[in-house]
């Protein structure tokens, strides 16, 4: 945990010198009237909602009502200050770094900014699993951050270190109908570790992402990459930090790689067989008598 915070202090320290130089970016508003109600899922700073005319469309609305209840003894002005469009924008030009640079595609929003009205704020419904026990008023009336993303209701989403259940139950769905899955997987999980760990190391604190139905991956949020250069590297003592992630990181994806090897032994037992027998055939000495 301290290691966490002594790099999250030092990337939000950076970030702040550099936002003097922030090149200015329009500030776009958008529309609150297209947002379903009943939120689908809140995070520390963010609920998620889906639209109401379009199926693969979604809503990260960031919240603005008891986030000084998080992550204590922070003050609640340093959580406000830290949640700015320029970190958002950081984010989001970040991750179309990460996507051009080195293929791994993203579902994070360019920030727009909308008013929650009153009669939004009583509408909103919040189950009792999507909301952290620690909330009582999520949102309240105002200017509020919105990051509009891209939906698929087949996807499942996981993070590192996590629970992987939902992430096999999703593979034992869609493996059998789509015969890309497996392929696709394994190979976003090793471009994930190279990249990773050699490139953005970043991403190995707080990592989390999408896996679609046919097995492709795509990023959820960077929360703790603030540089939208992701080529450049962090310095060298954020690196020993990261360092400690990766590794953890790297069993893990490498745990998932076996997970989705047995799920398709499972499901199709006659490939496993011929993988078998080519692999035998492939190393046994032939007989030269």
């Amino acid at each position: 945990m301290c290691l966490l915070l002594i790099l999250r202090t030092s990337m939000h320290a950076r970030t702040a010198r550099r936002m003097d130089e922030h090149p200015k970016i329009a500030i776009k508003s958008i529309s609150l009237d297209d947002i379903n109600p009943e939120a689908k899922g809140c995070g520390h700073w963010k609920c998620f909602f889906l639209s109401k005319t379009n199926p693969n469309r979604g809503y990260q609305l960031m919240r603005n009502g008891d986030i000084e209840h998080y992550r204590k003894p922070k003050p609640e002005k340093k959580h406000r200050d830290s949640r700015t469009f320029e970190i958002f924008a950081d984010r989001f030009h970040f991750a179309e770094c990460v996507r051009k640079e080195y293929g791994i595609n993203h579902v994070v929003g360019f920030p727009r900014v909308a008013e929650l009205t009153e009669e939004i704020v009583n509408e909103m419904e919040f189950s009792a699993k999507a909301l952290h026990p620690s909330v009582v008023k999520p949102f309240l009336p105002g200017k509020i951050f919105v990051l509009p993303v891209h939906y698929s209701k087949n996807v499942v989403q996981f993070h590192i270190p996590g629970v992987y259940a939902d992430l096999e139950e999703h593979m034992h769905k869609y493996m059998p109908v789509n015969p890309e899955y497996y392929d696709n997987f394994i190979g976003e999980m090793h471009k994930l570790d190279r990249v990773i760990s050699e490139k953005v190391e970043c991403l190995s604190s707080d990592f989390q992402g999408f896996v679609y139905e046919n097995g492709m991956f795509s990023l959820f949020d960077v929360d703790n990459c603030l540089n939208p250069r992701c080529t450049e590297r962090p310095p060298k003592e954020e690196l020993e930090v990261l360092a400690t992630l990766i590794k953890p990181l790297q069993k893990t994806l490498i745990k998932l790689m076996q997970l989705a090897t047995a799920v398709k032994d499972e499901h199709f037992p006659a490939e496993q067989v011929r993988y078998r027998k080519l692999k035998s055939n492939h190393t046994t000495p032939r007989d030269t008598r």
